[in-house]
């Protein structure tokens, strides 16, 4: 189920099946907390006003995420408990998080627009570049194997698409990333 699915859902009255989904981000979340003197009952908590957060500004008409639920869930949490180690007298500088968490709101924002950008590149190259690129890197199978099924010359001939493929697909990325600096205000 996608986000907007997931939206949808909240938005008609059908929590349960988006409910499933939403807390597969609570281990994230636990994490965090548990890495930051809190206990699992906190993180609960934590995720759960979270969601009663995001359930609010699903029912608004307007509202539009802008980044993934996860990392709207996770902002909300990380910011909410930075408060509620300020209110018991425990802050510490900055929230311990796992490497792959981003520090702050702006850095998973910024993280969560670079993905999207790189998809929507890669979604925009079209059908024949897709598959060629996923068969490659993500099933491993050999140039030559492709060619024969795409019905391309040689080994050669599909060494020389998924280049152009690759070189187009970052030339998009680039765009969509110069497109989205441009659009977004920069802070000093």
């Amino acid at each position: 189920m996608s986000d907007p699915d997931i939206l949808l859902q909240l938005r008609t009255g059908r929590e349960h099946k988006a409910l499933v989904k939403l807390y597969a981000h609570l281990p994230k979340v636990e994490r965090m907390v548990r890495n930051n003197n809190g206990t699992r009952a906190d993180a609960k908590d934590l995720f759960q006003d979270a969601l009663i957060i995001l359930f609010g500004k699903a029912k608004e008409e307007g509202f539009k995420l802008t980044c993934s639920i996860g990392t709207y869930l996770f902002a909300i949490c990380r910011n909410r408990w930075q408060e509620e180690l300020r209110r018991r007298g425990r802050f510490a500088q900055e929230l311990e998080t796992a490497p792959d968490e981003p520090a702050d709101l702006a850095e998973l924002l910024a993280e969560e627009g670079r993905f999207g950008s790189a998809e929507r590149a890669l979604r925009s190259l079209g059908d024949k570049c897709l598959d060629l690129l996923k068969r490659f890197y993500l099933l491993k199978e050999p140039l030559i194997s492709i060619a024969k099924s795409i019905g391309l010359a040689g080994e050669g001939a599909a060494k020389t698409r998924k280049y152009k493929c690759l070189e187009e697909a970052r030339k998009r990325y680039r765009s969509l990333l110069a497109q989205t600096s441009v659009a977004q205000p920069q802070h000093p």
